[in-house]
Parts: structure tokens; C-alpha cells; sequence
């Protein structure tokens, strides 16, 4: 049954920095090659970290000179700073300037050959709880997300080999968007501030449709996914970027209208050539 098209194809070459749009790519089961190819590594805190903990990163975007390559080793990714200027990742001219601009003594870790490790990461295990609670980007009173499909193990042995949060793949529907900005037209509700790999048109409607594919599989393109659970979301909606202001109300909305969740979370199951304006499709009973 077809249920959509795919609107935009993104990939971002540096975890947290704004990405690349796509006019196709081949899906592997790291996801799109190359993205979040790289990251940024905390040297006073020995770990990988983030946009949550490093905002003004988001300033950045990233982009590749030369194609990834599915299991390869990331290529040279080049980072355009807030100023225009333009450095390749890995060079110590750039972990420079991003220590400049973050205020933290920081380099750049890229991934490996498919199968080889990554460096270990900062997590929320190390931070008080009022430091979790301002990544998560909630008020005093407001509840936590429902992480109980991500229990700690689970979420270490997803994280081996790459730099997710926890799957390879991200889908938001433009029919979601809407709603949110029907409830709240106040706010900009423009879908880079979600992150998606793949933006899906799904002809209109009210609601968070991808919400209900939860456990299904799509074919997308020459591609099969299995949608395995929805997005929970963090103070990175809500921070500033180029062309976006930041906006604190994105999350008081999210809390109150879709318990923290913006869009699902896939992975791929039958590898295959996927471009913008291909089917979408359920392709499993109910």
C-alpha cells in the first residue's frame, strides 16, 4: 500500500552540524553512507560528544568533496563555519576553530572500515541529573521522555561502530510538521530542526502517521526499512541555526502534545538505491 513519497533525502557528514540535501543514495545497513561519518571528541573529557553539550556547532554545516562509500572509511569531510570560512575535518585547523567557537578543547574523530570500533562517548550516565534534564530540554516540572526502548545496554551495543543516537535512519512526515504548527503557528516548525534522513510527503491529514508504522516495513525506493520506534527529542529542536532562531517553545509543544516524540527511527533490512520522489510503501499486513 503506498502511504507517501520521499520529499527530501538528507545526509550530514559531522554529527550535530547541519547536513547535505541528497538527490539519491544507495541505503546500506549503516544507513545513508557517510552520514555522521564523523564527530566531534571532547579532549578534557575523553569522549564524543555533541550539539546538547556543544550548541554553537550548530552554527556549522558539513558537506563531502568525494562520495562515502558503504562500509568504507569516512572520507574528508569540510566544514563551513558560521563565518564562511572552510576547513577539512581531522585537520588541526579545524579542531581550532571548533575550540574557538565552543569554548572546549576539542578534535574530530571519523569513522572507521566497517566492523572497527569507535571511540567511547559521553553519556548521560556521567551527568547530574539537572544536566540531563537541561540536554533533554525540560522544565522543572515537566516529565521525562519514555526511554524504555533504549535501556542502557541496548543503547551501548546499537552505538558500537558508528556515531547514532541509536539507529542508522530517521523518518519524519511533513503531515506531522503540520500538525505542530497548527497547534502552535507561533513557532517554526521547519523540518531542519528534526534532522531526518528522509522527509516523507504523505498526502496531508492530521497526526503523526509514521507514529502508527511502528514495527512495519516500508520498501522505499529499491529499498526495504523496518520502522522500530519513535524518536524521543532533546534540546537540539529548540537551538539556533542558520535561517532558524532559537526557540525554546519547540519542546514545551512536544512534551505536551507527543510525549517527546518527533518523527521514528529505522533501520534497513533489504539494502537498495533510494532517490527523492520515489514511492513509499507498506509493504506488511497490519
Amino acid at each position: 500500500m503506498r502511504i507517501g513519497t520521499v520529499a527530501q533525502l538528507w545526509r550530514y557528514p559531522v554529527k550535530s552540524m547541519g547536513g547535505e540535501r541528497l538527490a539519491s543514495a544507495t541505503l546500506s545497513w549503516r544507513g545513508i553512507p557517510g552520514d555522521r561519518g564523523w564527530a566531534l571528541y571532547d579532549e578534557a573529557r575523553g569522549g564524543i560528544t555533541g550539539g546538547k553539550r556543544l550548541p554553537q556547532v550548530r552554527g556549522c554545516r558539513a558537506r563531502y568533496a568525494a562520495e562515502p562509500v558503504a562500509g568504507s572509511a569516512s572520507p574528508i569531510a569540510e566544514i563551513v563555519f558560521p563565518d564562511g570560512s572552510t576547513f577539512p575535518a581531522g585537520t588541526q585547523e579545524a579542531a581550532s576553530r571548533l575550540t574557538q567557537l565552543t569554548g572546549r578543547a576539542v578534535s574530530m574523530r571519523a569513522l572507521g572500515p566497517a566492523g572497527t570500533e569507535t571511540d567511547p562517548r559521553i553519556t548521560m550516565a556521567e551527568e547530574s541529573p539537572e544536566t540531563v534534564r537541561a540536554l533533554m530540554g525540560l522544565l522543572p516540572d515537566e516529565p521525562e521522555a519514555d526511554m524504555s526502548a533504549f535501556p542502557p545496554e541496548r543503547l551501548r551495543l546499537l552505538r558500537q561502530g558508528n556515531f547514532f543516537d541509536a539507529f542508522p535512519l530517521h523518518l519524519l512526515t511533513r503531515t506531522t510538521l503540520r500538525t505542530l504548527e497548527r497547534i502552535a503557528p507561533e513557532s517554526d516548525w521547519d523540518e531542519r530542526r528534526f534532522r531526518p534522513n528522509l522527509l516523507l510527503e504523505d498526502g496531508g491529514g492530521e497526526g503523526y502517521p509514521e507514529l502508527e508504522w511502528t514495527g512495519r516495513t516500508l520498501r522505499v525506493g529499491d529499498a526495504r526499512i523496518e520502522v522500530v520506534t519513535g524518536c524521543p527529542r532533546c534540546v537540539m529542536v529548540t537551538l539556533p541555526e542558520p535561517g532558524l532562531v532559537q526557540d525554546h517553545r519547540i519542546m514545551r509543544v512536544l512534551v505536551r502534545e507527543t510525549r517527546h516524540t518527533a518523527g521514528v527511527y529505522a533501520r534497513v533490512v533489504q539494502e537498495g538505491e533510494v532517490r527523492e520522489g520515489d514511492a513509499v510503501e507498506l509493504v506488511d499486513p497490519a
